[in-house]
């Protein structure tokens, strides 16, 4: 016998998907409300505040921002370079290193260990690395300094270890009896069954990256070599001390024409949107189980 349509929708898991829903929406709202800024008018911001929707559409924040397109395109490039190519390299490294401390026949495991956990508990801090990064070995204005900075952190080394520790030793053992070298047993065995922990990280790693800006401070003079974030950093600085001249200079008020609120949720919605738009093909890793099994009986 069929149910009646009225069970059929109306049944006890209703509110538990009407609550998700609403929970969407209130997500989803911040970010809408920041578009609708990004493309309103400084006056109507000033005078109506925040709205759904921008009661008189405009792109000025965008041209401000898009004022030297070149540049703008240019940082993205390096931020991309940065992001996706730093991440990458930095958890294929720390993933071989996990690996080998997590194999008990590894001669030198303890000293390792030892050592990684000395990198997590002390650091020798901003000067002493801004000095060898920079006299020793020669990356102030190089784009290699976007690759090997942040390359390997302890705390996810240790991650990585202890998740391979998890798989089922048996899987390693019949691949070693079969002939298979440390790497294949790597490459084959170890990182396919770990796909969750690497895609979690490997997408926080690029968040990381994405946003960061210190690196671009700290050792690029070159505005060629700028990230996104640092690039609209300074674009937001230089709106600022304009609005503060404009101010000074009343005179000259009217040929001095700067956003200021609708710049800083332009450069939101340009330094958040591809995040945004890769972050659904990592989500289905962040669901499933930490391990997967892969031996049965």
């Amino acid at each position: 016998m069929k149910k009646p349509i009225r069970k059929k929708l109306f049944n006890y898991k209703t509110p538990i998907h009407i609550f998700f829903i609403l929970y969407s929406l209130l997500c989803i709202i911040p970010f809408w409300i920041i578009i609708s800024i990004s493309l309103s008018t400084e006056a109507d911001i000033v005078s109506e505040g925040f709205a759904m929707f921008p009661k008189h559409l405009t792109f000025e924040a965008y041209e401000y921002i898009f004022g030297d397109a070149s540049a703008l395109w240019r940082s993205y490039a390096v931020t991309s370079l940065y992001a996706i190519i730093g991440t990458v390299i930095g958890v294929a490294v720390m993933a071989m290193f996990g690996y080998s401390l997590s194999r008990d026949n590894y001669v030198f495991k303890k000293p390792l260990v030892y050592y990684t956990l000395f990198t997590m508990l002390f650091s020798g801090g901003l000067v002493p690395s801004f000095v060898i990064n920079t006299q020793y070995f020669g990356l102030q204005n190089n784009l290699l300094m976007y690759v090997v900075s942040g390359m390997v952190s302890g705390f996810t080394v240790f991650v990585f270890r202890t998740f391979f520790m998890q798989i089922p030793q048996s899987l390693v053992e019949a691949a070693a009896i079969d002939g298979a070298k440390e790497h294949q047993i790597l490459t084959k065995i170890i990182i396919p069954l770990s796909k969750p922990v690497l895609a979690t990280y490997t997408f926080t790693g690029v968040v990381s990256r994405w946003n960061d800006f210190t690196i671009s401070m700290y050792y690029f003079q070159d505005d060629k070599y700028w990230t996104l974030q640092y690039m609209l950093q300074n674009i937001l600085n230089e709106a600022a001390f304009l609005n503060a001249l404009k101010e000074q200079m009343s005179q000259y008020a009217d040929l001095i024409v700067v956003p200021s609120e609708t710049l800083k949720y332009a450069m939101c919605v340009l330094a958040a949107g591809p995040m945004v738009v890769i972050f659904p093909f990592f989500q289905k890793y962040f669901s499933k189980g930490m391990v997967i099994g892969a031996v049965k009986g």
